[in-house]
């Protein structure tokens, strides 16, 4: 069945064959006005891009009126590597509150990513991949609070699938983030 622009199956959703096949074929830009677009399309359809923010941040930045359009290099490659990555997108998996659900966060210099994904007794499926730009205002602070911005932004995007649920498990990289289970007392900036 078709539906906003996904192909729904009762083994996943995945994104519409001809939508794919437009990005496949799309130009390069050649102005700003190009830009967006293209963008709006492949950030319609990234959720099933792991890293989408990292990989379209070249070709963002052309799109600020502040910035001018130099298709260079990184543009290109940020142009190519969104094309490759909706060209090999994962079906993914529809959403069931019955199944073991993890949450795999990690934070980097740059941004945030995160997949939801459930175990069907054989094998864990993605159902969603979500990443972020780290904001500004954070972009210096320690990995830890990276870390932990990762997984609140993760729990605020999935939040529908999340709340009511016995347990879900949370996988990071991070062992520091220990830490803060072992603090009395919080400091705002982690309370929030």
């Amino acid at each position: 069945m078709e539906y906003l622009g996904h192909y729904v199956t009762p083994q996943g959703i995945r994104p519409l064959a001809d939508k794919i096949e437009a990005l496949r074929v799309w130009p390069e830009p050649t102005n700003t006005t190009d830009v967006p677009s293209f963008m709006g399309l492949a950030g319609y359809y990234q959720r099933f891009i792991t890293e989408y923010s990292r990989i379209a941040a070249p070709m963002t930045r052309l799109q600020s009126p502040k910035v001018p359009f130099v298709f260079d290099d990184d543009a290109r490659r940020s142009f190519q590597a969104l094309k490759t990555a909706m060209l090999m997108a994962p079906v993914l998996s529809i959403y069931d509150p019955t199944l073991p659900t993890r949450v795999t966060t990690d934070a980097s210099g740059y941004g945030i990513g995160a997949v939801l994904e459930q175990h069907d007794g054989d094998d864990w499926h993605p159902v969603e991949y979500f990443s972020h730009k780290v904001p500004p205002i954070n972009s210096l602070d320690d990995a830890r609070k990276k870390e932990l911005l990762a997984f609140v932004m993760a729990l605020k995007r999935w939040r529908h699938f999340l709340l009511g649920r016995r347990r879900f498990t949370w996988v990071t990289d991070n062992n520091p983030l220990t830490y803060y289970k072992t603090q009395d007392t919080m400091s705002s900036t982690i309370g929030r």
